[in-house]
């Protein structure tokens, strides 16, 4: 350190305890003295200068500094005492002022001052924990509402989904049901009641299915339409869903129009009522075969086994 800096420093060191011996009013000028010592010193001296120099600890001539750099309005302390002055420091800058205005600072002990100052952080506190508690309650409620929205649109989509399976499979049962009034018609011009009830129940139990399955699709449609149950969560929070058992029994038809919409399971559905009717055929042309010609009768017998047979060995 020069000789001039040594000389500013001790004119400052001078200033600083003066002005220590005066009024609060000159703890900015304190402040901005400090500053200018700190600057000056080299790494390492500021805190033997406070020791030796000014008798301040390092926590107040921080303090004294704050003052200095945050400050501006010498009104806004006034005549307050250096206690009173540390304890505002506690309050934002940006809200010191206010704070000073609202209260009446010059009247409080720095006890009721400090207090007033822990009031104001709690209630600031308690401003912020609901101020966050609304907007994570606003972040559900969004997130509810996007999920209800969506929620609401797949299940519109998978009522349409089923509808057109349902067409779909409509007309691919026409075939099917085409050929049962065939082979009813068959059976009534042969006389075989027994066989025309039984081909006129698949026929029914066809329609019926396909029916039930639109008539249920449209109850569902409308139940959606309605308002969905509202499954209360947490305060303030009420999140909306699809009822359950709306949303169990869509994925049940879902899966039961899937099945029977599969082109091999109609298939199989027509082959097979085809395939009785032959088979049933067959065995009345046996009986006939029977009664004229044993010899044949044996020979077809065995051709109709070793058909079942290797169709079950192909199962």
């Amino acid at each position: 350190m020069n000789e001039i800096q040594t000389t500013v420093i001790d004119t400052l060191t001078v200033e600083i305890l003066i002005l220590k011996q005066q009024t609060a009013q000159n703890i900015i000028e304190i402040g901005k003295r400090l500053i200018s010592v700190k600057e000056s010193l080299a790494h390492g001296e500021w805190g033997k200068y406070l020791d030796e120099k000014v008798e301040f600890g390092k926590s107040t001539a921080n303090n004294f500094m704050r003052v200095a750099k945050e400050f501006s309005n010498l009104q806004a302390i006034g005549s307050l005492p250096q206690t009173k002055v540390f304890a505002l420091l506690e309050i934002p800058q940006a809200e010191r002022e206010e704070f000073i205005a609202n209260n009446k600072v010059e009247e409080m002990t720095t006890r009721e001052l400090q207090q007033a100052i822990k009031d104001r952080d709690k209630a600031v506190n308690e401003k912020e924990i609901y101020a966050s508690a609304m907007k994570k309650a606003e972040d559900a409620k969004f997130i509810s509402d996007n999920l209800l929205r969506e929620s609401k649109e797949a299940a519109k989509a998978d009522i349409k989904k089923l509808k057109d399976s349902l067409k779909d499979e409509k007309k691919k049962s026409s075939a099917e049901i085409a050929k049962l009034q065939s082979f009813i018609g068959e059976a009534k011009d042969s006389g075989n009641d027994e066989e025309v009830v039984r081909l006129q129940a698949s026929l029914n139990e066809i329609q019926g299915d396909l029916d039930s399955s639109a008539l249920r699709i449209d109850e569902l449609e409308s139940q959606l339409k309605e308002k969905p149950i509202d499954v209360i969560t947490a305060e303030p929070v009420i999140i909306e869903k699809i009822p359950e058992e709306v949303a169990k029994e869509l994925q049940e038809l879902r899966e039961k129009l899937s099945q029977s919409n599969s082109p091999s399971v109609a298939k199989f559905k027509s082959n097979h009522a085809v395939l009785n009717q032959i088979f049933k055929s067959q065995l009345e042309v046996m009986v006939e075969i029977k009664e004229t010609d044993s010899v044949t009768y044996e020979k077809c017998k065995n051709a109709i086994s070793n058909l079942i047979s290797k169709m079950s060995e192909r199962l």
